[in-house]
């Protein structure tokens, strides 16, 4: 339950406890037991009691709610409005610009500065929590976005490459690729109070697993997922990533598994943009390939891919490289017999197909 600023509920937490004690009210009048309701209710068995006390005193009307708690807050409904379109707004637009973090001492300054009222660090937190705020881990977006370029795609592109232009029957196919090492992401685990757990992992340069993944979709067809993986091995002046005839294979294989023409969509990597990839291109007619604006991987929903599987790779034991080479290919496999999972990674990105009209 949000906290008001004076330590209260809200209103929406005041009307739920007050009726989780109207319904202890009438188990006690049914002469059950304290400790029973608690059980029944999921409240403390300390709470149970405060109320049994309550009720046998005064009766029902004693269990009512009596209004919120704690002092007024100073501020009004429109400063609060106010002060939620401040801290929307970002630390550095009121001065903060050496991080990007707003902290309740921060929010006291702001407070302070904007409406001349002075707060605590504990009441600006309870303030904060009441205005819908949370602590949280931000996510990460480069400087050099263009946030106009990724909404005019969205708007043109994306129409132009689900259109009555796309070829009949084709496939519209996101690709992207993505890296595995033998040194894994880390993950949350249980681990004794004040001891943090230790995960062994390999501190020498020991190869790298690549892969490239494809998402072809069409109205009406299950949603397929294809890869191709390639493993590198550790030692200077070998290649450590796919080349133009890598991902033309895998699309090779696309198109020769869905019997369509199909409809690319990948991002600007210098292998995906290199003459040699435009000369394979051109020799295939079933081939049409759109380019996403520079850094916008949140249009791309095999990005989601890359991340499930490395949340299932969490804390990962030290392996040889042809064992982590089948874990990703084991978690890769499941994923394809799953495309309500792929069909959310779709809807992540907000870029659907419309279904076909009927006849």
């Amino acid at each position: 339950m949000r906290y008001a600023d004076g330590g209260g509920l809200t209103p929406t937490g005041r009307q739920r406890r007050e009726t989780v004690r109207m319904q202890a009210a009438e188990l006690f009048e049914q002469k059950v037991k304290p400790s029973e309701v608690a059980r029944r209710l999921r409240v403390s068995v300390k709470s149970a009691y405060q109320w049994h006390q309550l009720w046998r005193d005064g009766g029902v009307q004693a269990l009512a709610s009596r209004g919120p708690s704690g002092s007024r807050c100073r501020l009004s409904s429109r400063c609060l409005e106010k002060l939620a379109v401040y801290l929307e707004e970002g630390p550095a637009a009121h001065g903060w610009v050496e991080d990007q973090v707003w902290t309740a001492s921060r929010v006291v300054t702001l407070i302070g500065r904007k409406f001349h009222i002075s707060y605590s660090v504990s009441g600006a937190t309870r303030l904060m929590h009441r205005l819908g705020f949370s602590p949280q881990v931000p996510a990460r977006r480069v400087a050099e976005r263009d946030e106009q370029a990724v909404s005019t795609w969205r708007e043109a592109t994306w129409a132009e490459v689900k259109g009555p232009g796309r070829p009949g029957g084709g496939y519209v196919c996101f690709e992207d690729e993505a890296g595995f090492t033998r040194r894994p992401p880390r993950g949350r685990t249980w681990g004794r109070r004040g001891i943090t757990p230790v995960v062994t992992v390999s501190g020498r340069r020991s190869g790298r697993l690549s892969v490239a993944g494809l998402i072809a979709m069409r109205p009406g067809s299950r949603t397929r997922l294809c890869h191709r993986l390639r493993t590198h091995p550790a030692g200077k002046g070998t290649r450590r990533s796919m080349g133009e005839r890598d991902f033309i294979a895998l699309l090779d294989g696309v198109h020769q598994l869905v019997r369509a023409p199909i409809v690319l969509v990948w991002d600007r990597l210098n292998t995906h943009v290199s003459r040699r990839m435009q000369e394979f291109v051109a020799e295939r007619e079933w081939l049409t390939v759109f380019l996403l604006p520079a850094y916008s991987p949140d249009l791309n929903p095999v990005e989601g891919i890359w991340a499930h599987v490395k949340r299932s790779l969490a804390n990962l034991a030290v392996m040889a490289l042809d064992r982590l080479e089948a874990l990703v290919r084991n978690r890769l496999k499941r994923l394809q017999y799953r495309p309500h999972t792929l069909d959310g990674f779709i809807a992540g990105t907000g870029l659907t197909l419309d279904a076909p009209a009927s006849p």
